[in-house]
């Protein structure tokens, strides 16, 4: 061969399969399609740079164990806090494990040391080389460069993924910095890289805000905010005629709840008893087999979860609980 082989040979997701995965989850996403390449390129260069999180799923999957820019979390490598915050909040592991940077292949010798690179400059194209930062550009990429000075580093050619290789040359004109942080696009603990874009929506939703977009072929991803207009509805400033009508919640599918309590052998006091209320969902999009259960707030948060059946407006389910309230305290007072 007179290149390295390939390592994007996995399957490659159809614009059906994005737009299924994509509606499957539609009410927590909040989804813009952007079909002009650079425009694209341009929000994500300014997204890394002010210190978000990416997750870039683009094309056909990779072969082998490393992620390489097809199915990867992006971050700014300038940024030493990224080390930390991903590892914790993104991967929810030890916060010491080290990140790799992926590098434009014509700068990669200006700052690790690769040795003679006059015949062949692209040393490492599957991330599989460990070489040490230049000593004067430690410091300019702290989240890339482990304790001892090292970086498995992935160099990154036009030719073998152009598209890739432009987002990086983006961030290095913004930047003066030729490489992005780039790790593996899983985020729940112990399952391999995502393959199919269901997958990687599962995957966003379950980082819970940490990941800041998914990036899935054209389509920039955000986790929808709660729109509080949306779900009480809007009324004129008389308090007359509704704007805008509320929202009957609906859960997403059928529902299996769980309490269970613990206290101490001859306990009574109520205080003392610890109760958690967890809810089973197997039709949510962030429902997977390592995490099958959800822990609610109180038993309250489930009752109110169980009446969600897409018949009754918040306003109705709170009226409900309110007039239980009340209905309590009469009690209480007739008793005593």
């Amino acid at each position: 061969w007179t290149s390295p082989l390939s390592p994007y040979t996995g399957p490659d997701p159809s614009e059906a399969s994005i737009k299924a995965a994509i509606a499957k989850a539609e009410p927590w996403l909040q989804v813009e399609s952007i079909r002009d390449e650079d425009t694209r390129l341009e929000f994500v260069v300014q997204e890394l740079q002010s210190g978000s999180v990416v997750a870039w799923y683009q094309g056909r999957s990779e072969m082998g164990p490393r992620a390489l820019g097809h199915r990867s979390i992006l971050a700014d490598p300038r940024k030493k806090r990224m080390v930390r915050f991903i590892n914790e909040k993104v991967k929810k592991r030890e916060s010491f494990r080290p990140f790799a940077p992926s590098a434009l292949v014509e700068h990669a010798a200006e700052w690790f040391d690769l040795g003679d690179t006059s015949l062949d400059a692209n040393k490492s194209p599957y991330m599989s080389l460990t070489a040490m930062v230049k000593e004067d550009k430690r410091d300019l990429i702290p989240a890339v460069t482990h304790v001892d000075g090292s970086s498995r580093l992935q160099t990154v050619t036009p030719e073998s993924e152009p598209l890739y290789h432009k987002l990086i040359s983006r961030f290095y004109e913004l930047t003066g910095v030729p490489m992005v942080l780039n790790t593996s696009f899983n985020t729940i603990p112990s399952e391999p890289i995502v393959e199919t874009p269901q997958n990687a929506i599962r995957s966003f939703l379950c980082s819970m805000g940490s990941i800041d977009t998914l990036v899935m072929g054209d389509y920039i991803i955000k986790r929808k905010k709660p729109n509080l207009r949306t779900l009480l509805g809007e009324a004129d400033k008389a308090g007359q005629y509704m704007l805008k009508e509320p929202a009957f919640p609906k859960r997403t599918g059928p529902a299996t709840f769980q309490t269970n309590f613990e206290a101490e052998e001859g306990t009574m006091d109520e205080d003392s008893i610890v109760t958690t209320t967890k809810v089973r969902m197997p039709s949510r999009p962030m429902h997977h087999s390592k995490a099958e259960w959800v822990e609610m707030l109180d038993e309250l948060e489930g009752e109110m979860l169980s009446v969600c059946d897409g018949t009754n407006t918040l306003n109705d389910i709170m009226a409900q609980y309110t007039a239980m309230d009340a209905d309590e305290e009469m009690t209480k007072e007739r008793m005593e």
